[in-house]
């Protein structure tokens, strides 16, 4: 008896350790960005494939340090937020390998697209009974919204809706709450 509660204790134990674990891969997809840890880190753009240039030497840490020379060992890579933290396995002074991190700023790698507000007026036209709202948020994306009214009514209905041109890659950076709540990747 005293056997098994050793060993379901040691099963939670593990259980518990694999839970708050962050697991690294050598491919991470954050927004439209692959990045790739082999040898050094690599961003490709997710549609096209092309090798991004955000990227390119020299790649800093959060303290503005060039850190491209440790990413030759680069193994795995985990996304949080701006940061990428790149598993490294440099060699100690007597030539013996051991596994370390690097934290990388990629804050460059995300486009921030700003939209001037005349891509998002409104218009309406009484006479012809259209109301269209070209910057509605849906399910975290930005939709155009053309409203068509009921007759002489003052009812309305949606006659359209579609993808805003305009708002594609469009993320509310300015709200840090917002951020917070519909943040695009599960990396928290």
């Amino acid at each position: 008896m005293y056997y098994l509660k050793i060993r379901q204790l040691s099963i939670l134990i593990v259980l518990f350790t694999v839970i708050n674990t962050a697991w690294a891969e050598q491919v991470v997809v954050k927004r439209d960005r692959i990045f790739i840890a082999d040898g050094g880190l690599i961003v490709k753009d997710l549609h096209t494939g092309a090798l991004n240039q955000c990227s390119a030497p020299p790649l800093l840490d959060p303290a503005g340090n060039d850190v491209t020379g440790l990413l030759s060992t680069a193994t795995d890579v985990v996304i949080k937020h701006h940061y990428a933290i790149v598993t490294i396995h440099p060699l100690d002074s007597e030539g013996n390998p051991f596994v370390d991190t690097v934290t990388v700023d990629i804050s460059n790698c995300f486009e921030i697209k700003t939209v001037t507000v005349d891509k998002c007026i409104s218009t309406v036209d009484i006479e012809r009974g259209l109301l269209i709202i070209p910057c509605v948020e849906y399910n975290g994306s930005y939709l155009t919204v053309h409203m068509d009214r009921r007759g002489n009514s003052d009812n309305w209905r949606v006659g359209f809706s579609g993808n805003n041109a305009e708002m594609k890659h469009y993320h509310r950076y300015d709200d840090d709450d917002y951020s917070r709540r519909y943040d695009d990747d599960d990396d928290d």
